[in-house]
């Protein structure tokens, strides 16, 4: 039984191994829904996909799933806060899109029962364990790293929350996104994860999460600022089964080795 030895992934845990940038030329922000121009065509096609805003301002800086792409050079993500007027950026911001993202949907309704959240989509395709990020502008909800925790159907996904109970509510703007593998254990083979090490150069503390074949092994995981973390794992990984992460902030990144078994 030949072994390798293989990286399985090393990137972004927010954005996977090939983020793409560009400047941002304008902003406006009209009924909580912000509308950003790039400088050239991004190449966006998918809705839920992720973006980190840098500087444009205090308002729309941040990291979002994108709600829809108007055209080749806009995309729009949920942001409350006041109007703010079509306007040129000077000087310009830059907007940083996820290689990861493969699937996302805008979300049409929000309740919470019981801590338990529930959002409402057209048909998602989505299986309890999957990762997803959720921005609909409301606290309650938004996350970078959603847990699927019930699937009651084909519209409808289920998730923890630290909200006990929240009405109803039909939701006009927002997405999601779901995190895609960022190693799928080839066929005919298994993987054996040996060591994992995650590096927040960040000024701040954030979190990371880890799940092998949608099982979680490190959970919104704290990891200090300036700080790079070490796992010893020895996880073996079957034949198409997966591993995927996610981080609260974008500056975290992961390095992921083991040996594959054929």
């Amino acid at each position: 039984m030949p072994a390798v030895a293989v990286t399985a992934f090393r990137g972004s845990a927010l954005f996977g191994t090939t983020p793409t940038r560009f400047s941002i030329s304008n902003k406006a922000l009209t009924t909580n829904l912000a509308t950003l121009t790039t400088s050239a065509a991004h190449g966006i096609t998918v809705v839920g996909t992720l973006v980190t805003v840098q500087g444009v301002d205090s308002v729309l800086d941040g990291t979002y799933t994108i709600h829809s792409i108007p055209s080749t050079t806009t995309f729009t993500y949920a942001r409350v806060n006041a109007n703010i007027t079509s306007v040129a950026v000077s000087p310009v911001g830059i907007a940083t899109f996820s290689s990861a993202m493969a699937t996302g949907l805008v979300v049409t309704n929000k309740v919470v029962q019981n801590f338990i959240a529930t959002l409402t989509t057209a048909a998602h395709g989505l299986t309890v364990g999957d990762l997803v990020a959720v921005t609909i502008g409301d606290t309650v909800y938004d996350s970078l790293q959603v847990r699927v925790m019930a699937v009651p159907s084909a519209t409808t996904f289920c998730f923890i929350v630290a909200t006990q109970t929240a009405a109803t509510t039909a939701v006009t703007q927002g997405s999601f996104g779901r995190f895609p593998a960022a190693y799928t254990s080839p066929a005919a083979t298994t993987e054996v994860t040996s060591n994992i090490a995650i590096a927040n150069p960040s000024s701040a503390a954030g979190t990371f999460t880890i799940s092998v074949n949608r099982i979680i092994l490190h959970g919104e995981t704290l990891l200090a600022a300036n700080t790079t973390a070490y796992i010893d794992l020895k996880q073996p990984i079957a034949t198409a089964q997966t591993v995927v992460i996610t981080a609260s902030i974008p500056q975290i990144t992961m390095h992921v080795s083991g040996v594959e078994i054929s």
